[in-house]
């Protein structure tokens, strides 16, 4: 295996952002503080780089002739033109004869898999690159793992992830790392924040959760449970209870598919007050080691252990970290989305709010 291409989250190169980009090296961080973090590797910009060799010149070139006010048209055309041309050099040769060697390495090859971009600026206190750039779960294969990587390079190129750059001077796109990771056989999914995002409070943990797979809640695509606990006491200040009827799962073959929720569980919490403790647990020792508010991704596996809440990534919070700490509050402040993790900024009707003295059968 070539020096610097593939490292294991919980190597010492894993520290780097340079090398691993901003969610790499997250994980690493996680790793290192003794947190349930899935098993994987990252595939470094390092690995970029000897991918596209001398032809990264002719990647960039189709963005490079655009003038500082193209149209948005005029930008498309030329991010898909780069796509197109990191795709057809890029997927083939020895980089990704060791991706599929670390994927066999992984589970004996036979893991299902999240491959998930993680660009050099992205998870920075200051800046958020959150969802630019694509991710590709339930992956099982080595070409199959091999051909994900390759498609996470090329979201560098999207129009979006383009005008983005432009639109926070960040220059050209730079490289690219790429973090697989097995992925968790979820009964539910979620966000949380260690600070209250409608009010900046830092005395308690907020958190949202669905039923299955997370990415419709971090989407918006569907309305999630919400929980605010107080990070002192361990109390559930507060409960919302959606109707949640859709969910995202892993489908009979590598991917995912969407099924209705049964009945009786579409109004029941997907979090009990055990997986609640846990990640209250876990949140305050991330943000502790960290040193600021933070916010971030959590799987909460099947019955068949004591503790089955799995980080995903944690990331500094990056709009109330930098203000003043407000005063605590109950944490019945509007509701608001968690920031760089949510798309919805309002619950619908169909919620439900309770009291802690109030909540409904927690189910399973």
């Amino acid at each position: 295996m070539s020096a610097g291409w593939i490292v294991g989250l919980a190597d010492a190169a894993a520290a780097d952002v340079a090398t691993v980009g901003g969610k790499g090296a997250g994980l690493h961080r996680l790793v290192a503080l003794g947190a349930r973090v899935p098993a994987g590797f990252v595939v470094t910009t390092d690995a970029f780089r000897a991918a596209l060799d001398t032809v990264a010149a002719q990647v960039e070139a189709p963005l490079q002739a655009l003038g500082p006010d193209a149209p948005i048209d005029a930008v498309e055309r030329a991010a898909a033109q780069a796509r197109a041309r990191l795709l057809r050099t890029a997927s083939a040769g020895p980089v990704l004869e060791e991706v599929r060697a670390a994927y066999d390495d992984l589970a004996g090859g036979i893991a299902r898999v999240a491959v998930r971009s993680s660009a050099v600026g992205e998870d920075a206190a200051g800046a958020s690159f959150a969802g630019e750039h694509d991710t590709f779960l339930e992956i099982r294969g080595r070409d199959a793992v091999a051909d994900a990587v390759c498609r996470c390079w090329a979201s560098l190129y999207t129009a979006r992830a383009v005008s983005y750059r432009e639109h926070a001077g960040a220059g050209p796109a730079g490289a690219m790392a790429v973090v697989v990771q097995e992925m968790v056989p979820a009964r539910a999914a979620g966000v949380f924040m260690t600070l209250n995002p409608a009010n900046g409070d830092r005395s308690t943990v907020v958190c949202e959760a669905v039923w299955g797979l997370g990415e419709p809640l971090v989407s918006g695509a569907v309305t999630p449970d919400r929980f605010v606990v107080d990070k002192v006491s361990g109390e559930v200040v507060r409960r919302e209870i959606a109707d949640k009827p859709r969910q995202l799962v892993r489908g009979e073959m590598p991917g995912t598919a969407e099924v209705d929720v049964s009945a009786e569980r579409r109004g029941r919490p997907c979090l009990d007050d055990a997986e609640l403790a846990e990640l209250l647990d876990l949140a305050r020792r991330v943000e502790r080691d960290a040193g600021v508010p933070q916010d971030g991704e959590f799987a909460v596996a099947e019955p068949g252990g004591p503790a089955r809440v799995h980080l995903l990534q944690t990331r500094p919070e990056t709009v109330w970290s930098t203000r003043a700490p407000r005063a605590a509050t109950n944490g019945s402040g509007a509701r608001t989305a968690l920031s760089a993790v949510l798309a919805t900024l309002t619950r619908g009707a169909a919620a439900t709010s309770t009291t802690p003295e109030g909540t409904p059968d927690h189910g399973g």
